[in-house]
């Protein structure tokens, strides 16, 4: 009989001690998730006994020295660390790691670490990782086994469970999963923009050779981490025409021929077959928006979901997952508000790799520098492209542009429809009969009237021409045409025009021919739904009534919820009540839970419950869970309410959350001692705002009985409570209770309840002690109490002082305080620097029109926003109205105001309405106000 014999320890020694560097290399990567990861230095080089180097997820550098050795002795431990504290760290590298062969450390070895970690807390140095420390790391990743020491050694080392998915991978004979074999891929089928022609080049190929950018070591860095057999996902983070997909489509080239590429047509084709993934697949989402903005937030959560579990999933390990991204996509995705797109958000954390728009000046100077080896058409673009602008040139973007420009009016009407589509929400492909229908609205009636009967399949022809070797601006989509018809069925924009008009027609309003025809024609309910709230935000109630009754009729009725929603927040409940009612019908959750907690409040349980089930079957809502489990018990079963609250509370913090909002609700309606049970199980169930959320329900109506529920928390343990508490006394004027709680606070390490008490008693004007406590919260480490410091010296008229404050507050990164520094610079005398430091930001130049309008400059006011609105700030607008609504110009505010609507700004229809009254009264009594 023979046995196969387990191996304990991986025979290091065996190895060349470059193969053992380059080995721990691919462990690093594969372990820390460091990018890049690389090795340091070259054989030779003076490498401050760093042999590896890589950058963590918060940007901080780590370092590895690598040691194949049989003894590691403390002698040997303190000249690397003495090395690595005293010399040249690389890159400000703050982590050391040594990294030994020996098969143990000796305790004499990590006493010394530990204590150069004790003498060096600003450092990490204390990990030593010898042979049994790495096979413990390698035990689980056979491919890395394999690759250096073979396949026996790899099956005789590793754990079961990763040697079964080595061989179910090795063992494959065939295609297995969705996809194509990366080499049969064609560049352009993944939306690689064609590259412009000129007429005496000798270049050969579609494409000019690729020109590498210091992002692209980012993308390498990810190949080589699925090269060790991990999933990766990155996304490429730049706006239109930047070179995103052509740096992931050469970035996967490295990849072996036994890859697959798979490309989703949307997020249906995603969801259907991503659960079959087989390993060594690229996922291509290209334009990632059009899988996880897809118009229904929760489908989209559904594909985040999706995707994060394949990444995390070792039966489809590695596949890499390859996106790319605009700028204002990527910010609707990351920066919802806290409870909105979790999935999202956590899905696209630290996955970004930024595309500069342009090429440096190094790069372009070595571009021209080897002209002779460069690809003409690079050589043009570089010659001839703005502002560094090379990428955008090389895709034809101008050209495009030149084809709007100087195109018929009927071409031009045909793309501004599709521009404006586009950018108020309607998906990819514009079908046929809406864009004609549409484009017609944008002509005048002479216009309409001379049109020659083929004034549209002529003005597509013209724009769908290409440009310059890209696809023309307006281009028909991939698909049947049209029955009966020779014409496309639906077109697409391309990217680079719709960025265009993203930025050049936000304060364009399309008339009521755009909406009209787009509740007729537009592809799906769910382009209906974001048009329906597009018109909504642009004060278009009818259209939007229309775009969301043809949506319902399509079965979604989410436009519905939208359009109800807004006719409660002006008052009209009455009103709202049929929308909500007919969106509940259609299947809405959100409308099903509106309609069960009005009939709750109304003690129509029947229905009320009704609506809950149905919410909570169908939209797997919490919060309709939890307001079912509210009527279950008000009807006395408890027992069922006991047990559905338990399942909610087992969904983690939303289910948590759902819960305190259930609380508050019933604190809204006098049902107090089951509200605070509620807040109780919610906050243990992990939910740590769930008695903050409950007292200040109650705070401006009956603050005792909030002081209560913070006391309650106190005692269940909730770190908050003492610093609510604190601010709640201070409010109510019990300075001695006040303080009493803010040291518990302080205590428990919540020492932002100091800024907070320092910022009640500067309202009230008790600087002095305001002034103390910002202090040593500030001394605590809340950083920006500094600048509530400032703005007391401000107050106090000590101009001089606050500036030095907040100019300390930036020296510290935090720019917090740029808009008191413009304030302060504009208002003593220093307009130039107001003006170079307001050119940061929209918000800023706000603060300096305002600044001049309260001297009563209204021209220099209006001079700082109207061009940063021209340029993409519509919601400049706004403050441009009440400056001159300030002067007495009531009909230029208004203007203002129905601009700042047609963008789609929010509140101008109701500042537009206090207009209206204010002119409406009498003068005598607007004077007497003013």
């Amino acid at each position: 009989m023979v046995i196969d014999k387990r191996i304990d320890f991986l025979p290091y020694h065996d190895m060349p001690w470059d193969d053992f560097e380059r080995l721990v290399l691919e462990l690093v990567q594969a372990v820390e998730c460091l990018s890049p990861c690389h090795r340091y230095g070259t054989p030779g080089q003076a490498q401050g006994g760093v042999d590896i180097v890589g950058r963590a997820a918060d940007g901080g550098w780590q370092a590895f020295q690598v040691k194949q050795v049989t003894r590691f002795t403390d002698t040997d431990a303190r000249k690397a660390l003495d090395t690595f504290v005293h010399g040249p760290r690389p890159q400000g590298a703050a982590r050391l790691v040594i990294v030994t062969s020996c098969r143990g450390t000796r305790t004499q070895v990590r006493d010394l670490a530990h204590d150069y970690q004790h003498r060096h807390p600003e450092l990490a140095l204390g990990e030593i990782w010898d042979a049994e420390h790495l096979g413990i790391l390698l035990r689980s990743r056979p491919l890395i086994v394999a690759r250096y020491f073979g396949d026996e050694v790899a099956r005789r080392f590793c754990d079961h469970e990763a040697l079964a998915e080595l061989s179910r991978l090795e063992s494959a004979d065939g295609p297995d999963g969705p996809g194509t074999p990366l080499a049969t891929t064609d560049p352009f089928g993944l939306e690689v923009h064609e590259a412009i022609t000129i007429d005496d080049t000798t270049d050969d190929g579609p494409l000019p050779p690729y020109f590498r950018r210091p992002f692209d070591d980012e993308l390498a860095a990810a190949v080589n981490q699925v090269l060790t057999g991990r999933s990766v996902m990155k996304v490429l983070l730049g706006d239109s025409s930047t070179g995103k997909t052509r740096a992931a489509w050469e970035a996967i080239q490295r990849l072996p021929e036994e890859w697959r590429l798979w490309h989703p047509a949307g997020p249906d084709d995603l969801l259907a077959e991503i659960d079959v993934v087989a390993p060594r697949t690229v996922l291509w989402l290209n334009e990632i928006n059009r899988y996880l903005l897809a118009g229904d937030t929760d489908w989209d959560e559904q594909v985040a979901a999706r995707l994060t579990g394949l990444l995390r999933s070792a039966r489809s390990a590695p596949v890499l997952v390859l996106g790319t991204a605009w700028h204002e996509h990527w910010s609707t995705m990351t920066t919802a508000p806290r409870d909105e797109r979790a999935r999202t958000k956590a899905l696209l954390a630290r996955s970004w790799i930024r595309v500069p728009e342009t090429l440096t000046e190094n790069e372009l100077s070595t571009l021209t520098a080897e002209s002779e080896r460069t690809d003409g058409r690079m050589l043009q673009a570089v010659r001839l492209a703005e502002s560094g602008h090379v990428i955008q040139y090389l895709a034809g973007g101008p050209a495009q542009l030149e084809r709007y420009e100087t195109g018929s009016p009927a071409a031009r009407a045909v793309l501004q429809a599709a521009m404006d589509a586009r950018r108020l929400g309607h998906g990819l492909e514009l079908p046929h009969a809406f864009l004609k229908n549409a484009a017609a609205a944008y002509l005048t009636s002479l216009q309409r009237d001379l049109a020659r009967p083929d004034w549209f399949p002529r003005a597509v022809e013209y724009l769908s021409a290409p440009c310059r070797g890209v696809r023309g601006p307006l281009t028909p989509a991939l698909g049947p045409s049209l029955p009966e018809s020779p014409e496309p069925s639906h077109y697409r924009l391309s990217d680079f025009v719709e960025l265009h008009a993203r930025r050049h027609r936000q304060l364009q309003c399309p008339g009521g021919g755009f909406w009209s025809a787009a509740a007729r024609h537009a592809v799906g309910a769910r382009d209906k739904v974001a048009l329906s709230r597009a018109a909504l935000a642009r004060g278009r109630t009818k259209d939007a009534e229309a775009l969301a009754m043809a949506a319902a009729e399509d079965g979604e009725g989410a436009a519905l919820s939208t359009l109800a929603r807004s006719l409660e927040e002006h008052g009209k409940h009455e009103d709202a009540l049929p929308y909500f009612e007919l969106a509940a019908e259609i299947g809405d959750a959100e409308a099903q839970v509106v309609l069960a907690w009005r009939y709750e409040r109304a003690q129509r349980l029947d229905e009320a419950e009704c609506w809950y089930r149905r919410a909570a079957e169908s939209g797997g809502r919490y919060d309709a869970a939890a307001g079912l489990a509210s009527v279950l018990s008000e009807r006395g079963d408890n027992t069922a309410a006991a047990q559905l609250y338990e399942a909610v509370l087992d969904r983690g913090l939303f289910g948590a959350r759902a819960v305190e909002y259930e609380a508050r609700r019933l604190a809204d309606r006098d049902r107090h001692e089951r509200a605070l049970d509620l807040a109780t199980r919610s906050f243990e169930a992990g939910n740590g705002e769930a008695f903050t959320g409950l007292a200040w329900t109650y705070m401006y109506t009956d603050t005792p009985r909030a002081i209560e529920v913070f006391l309650h928390a106190m005692k269940a343990g909730d770190r908050n409570a003492p610093r609510e508490l604190a601010w709640v006394y201070e409010n109510e004027g019990d300075a001695a209770r006040a303080e009493h709680f803010c040291e518990i606070a302080v205590s428990l390490g919540e020492t932002n309840v100091l800024r907070g008490l320092g910022m009640i008693r500067r309202s009230k004007g008790d600087h002095r002690s305001a002034a103390g406590l910002l202090w040593r919260a500030y001394n605590l480490g809340v950083r920006h109490a500094l600048t509530e410091l400032a703005g007391l010296r401000e107050e106090a008229g000590e101009l001089k002082r606050a500036e030095r404050l907040y100019r300390r507050v930036l020296q510290e990164g935090d720019p917090s305080a740029e808009p008191n520094l413009v304030h302060i610079l504009e208002t003593t005398g220093r307009t130039r620097q107001a003006e170079d430091l307001a050119a940061r930001s929209a918000t800023l130049l706000e603060v300096l029109a305002r600044a001049r309008a309260a001297r009563g400059e209204r021209e220099a006011a209006e001079h700082v926003l109207l061009p940063a609105i021209r340029q993409g700030s519509p919601h400049l607008l706004l403050p441009l109205a009440a400056i001159r609504r300030q002067f007495g110009d009531t009909t230029g505010a208004q203007l203002a105001l129905r601009q700042a609507q047609d963008a789609g700004v929010r509140f101008p229809t109701e500042r537009l309405a206090e207009l209206e009254a204010e002119s409406a009264r009498p003068a005598a009594v607007r004077d007497a106000r003013s």
